[in-house]
């Protein structure tokens, strides 16, 4: 086995622990398409019991704010593949500027200038998206989509897993559940922002860092800043 392919079966299986709650493992699935693709970005949205898309994670606060503008301007990568259901590739998004102005100019904004869309999908339904965003417009190669069809899937067999587990009833059910935890989320860091005089994106990785040395969920770590006043000192 190359030392590219044991990286590679490596981060599949870190990103599939069968213990992790579905907020830690889409925000291992993420982290994973940003390190072994040339994407720079990258989050997960997934549809709530209405239908209507959310944002259940995201590398940064620039892909998050990049996930927000599409989900408040209905236009972009993520919505069209989950319209759709099918994969949406666009390296140069002002190619696309007469179909999406307002998520264009969004991109520009935060520096990106690419995307690319997979569908999630369970059992033929399309359930949400995976989406990229990369900071070049050189597109992703094949083996590069051929990982973000795979980080797809297993976002959706994290959820699979879940409901097996008997922690949730429905996929709605665990979606709403991630929907809480991520507002547990962004609570945190705002919380750990005031508290150590530091940015919003800064409180968000410090967070992560934090959870994945500790071998502690992300909604776990988040609780203890919100509830417990921890300000993750010895975290750095």
């Amino acid at each position: 086995m190359t030392s590219e392919a044991a990286e590679f079966r490596d981060r599949l299986a870190w990103a599939m622990a069968p213990d992790l709650e579905v907020l830690d493992a889409m925000d291992r699935v993420i982290a994973a398409c940003v390190e072994g693709t040339s994407a720079t970005e990258a989050g997960v949205v997934l549809a709530d019991r209405t239908g209507a898309l959310q944002v259940i994670a995201s590398t940064s606060e620039r892909s998050s704010e990049t996930e927000e503008a599409q989900l408040g301007t209905q236009e972009g990568s993520c919505l069209d593949c989950y319209r759709a259901g099918k994969t949406v590739d666009v390296p140069d998004v002002s190619t696309h500027e007469s179909e999406w102005p307002a998520f264009s100019a969004a991109m520009r904004e935060q520096g990106l200038q690419g995307t690319f869309a997979e569908p999630i999908r369970l059992r033929g339904r399309t359930i949400g998206s995976l989406c990229v965003f990369a900071d070049h417009t050189r597109g992703h190669s094949d083996q590069d989509v051929a990982l973000l069809q795979l980080f797809a899937d297993v976002a959706s067999a994290a959820l699979v897993r879940q409901r097996d587990r008997g922690t949730s009833v429905t996929i709605e059910d665990q979606v709403e559940d991630a929907l809480e935890a991520r507002v547990l989320l962004e609570q945190a860091k705002g919380a750990l922002a005031y508290r150590r005089g530091i940015r919003m994106d800064e409180a968000f990785q410090l967070l992560r860092r934090a959870a994945g040395d500790a071998g502690r969920g992300i909604r776990a770590l988040a609780e203890d800043v919100v509830h417990r006043g921890a300000d993750l000192g010895s975290a750095g």
